[in-house]
């Protein structure tokens, strides 16, 4: 597939970002105290950012900001973000961001395709869960008392009875 670009909305100066998902900076010229001097001309690192998406920084004369890749991607190629959308990944890989990968649709839908591949953020997959999900389920489904099921995994009283009665590990 060939590579195309296109100016990054509201940065036309200063940056491009391809149909790949790769962003470049242009190539302009700057006054600095010992002449005049060429900026740009190179791909921009993309950063891992610690929410698994890929972003990149932009800087003009006033200011410096950092952007995420996709949104970049989806603005130059389909257009603004319309109200109450979000930018979807078709695969679920928040690092693929090629154009025909992404979308803009509802919170609903960009759930329900967090459902669909896997990469919804529950049970185990909660960096702060207390318990596996076989203890989650032994607590939920056993008849032992709350009290002793809180000592076995070494949890709160408050843990076990919110997987008992519904308030976690809905979904079990």
């Amino acid at each position: 597939m060939n590579e195309i670009w296109k100016n990054v909305v509201n940065l036309d100066d200063y940056y491009e970002v391809s149909n790949l998902g790769n962003v470049r900076s242009k190539t302009r010229e700057g006054k600095t105290n010992f002449g005049l001097r060429i900026y740009g001309g190179n791909l921009l690192k993309k950063i891992n950012h610690n929410n698994g998406y890929h972003v990149v920084n932009l800087t003009t004369q006033d200011s410096r900001k950092q952007c995420l890749v996709h949104v970049l991607v989806l603005e130059a190629f389909i257009g603004k973000k319309p109200d109450g959308m979000e930018c979807c990944h078709n695969n679920g890989n928040r690092k693929d961001n090629r154009v025909e990968n992404l979308r803009w649709d509802t919170r609903k839908n960009n759930h329900a395709d967090k459902l669909l591949h896997g990469t919804w953020q529950q049970g185990e997959k909660i960096g702060n869960s207390k318990l596996k999900e076989w203890q989650a389920k032994e607590v939920k489904y056993s008849n032992i008392p709350l009290k002793e099921l809180s000592k076995k995994f070494n949890v709160s009283m408050g843990c076990v009875e919110k997987i008992r009665y519904l308030q976690s590990w809905k979904y079990l």
